[in-house]
């Protein structure tokens, strides 16, 4: 009982001096992370089979869109569920890194609050569906606090597919491969079929 008084007469104190170490001890409350990070979303080409390619696009928690090519340096993706934003970067980041357009802020909003409604426990299973296609991956990264994101798959295709069974992500799917067509790192090469070895 004593040392409980003397606690609450040493905060009381504090309050009074209006130390910031009183509010921390009586108002501090976990971190919400409810706000896009450095990095949103993203989608990597990279093929080995006749020359190295790994290539692609990320849009970053502002909506600024960038095309990026890495092919020519020894940049890895982190092949894990949580990297690190130094590590993003030094993969994005590694060589050519050019700015494309800004999306729309309401667009940006949407695709963000559907995106906190999946996690990588609802992907559907890998199959294997081409050869020598490569692998085109769309992401999208959580902040997951200390600068670190959780990494989720929204859609991957070409030697393997796979696909997430949530319908919150479709539309998130549906924009990023549109993207990714326009800069022409996916490609619709038979209008009248699935293109899923050519990132569709």
């Amino acid at each position: 009982m004593r040392a409980w008084f003397t606690s609450v007469c040493i905060i009381g104190l504090l309050s009074a001096c209006g130390s910031d170490i009183a509010k921390v001890a009586v108002t501090e409350t976990p971190v919400q992370h409810n706000q896009p990070g450095k990095y949103l979303f993203a989608a990597v080409y990279q093929n080995y089979a006749w020359a190295k390619t790994n290539r692609g696009y990320v849009i970053k928690g502002n909506g600024d869109l960038y095309y990026f090519d890495v092919s020519a340096t020894n940049a890895v993706l982190p092949d894990t569920a949580t990297a690190s934003e130094a590590e993003l970067t030094r993969f994005f980041e590694a060589a050519r890194f050019e700015y494309v357009q800004t999306i729309g802020t309401d667009q940006l909003n949407s695709l963000w609050q559907q995106g906190q409604k999946i996690s990588n426990n609802t992907l559907g299973k890998e199959q294997s569906i081409c050869r020598d296609a490569g692998h085109y991956s769309y992401l999208m990264f959580q902040p997951a606090g200390n600068q670190q994101y959780q990494q989720t798959l929204i859609y991957q295709t070409g030697d393997f597919r796979r696909e997430q069974q949530d319908s919150n992500a479709e539309a998130i799917k549906d924009y990023l491969v549109k993207q990714a067509v326009k800069l022409q790192i996916a490609y619709i090469l038979d209008p009248n079929s699935n293109n899923w070895c050519s990132g569709l």
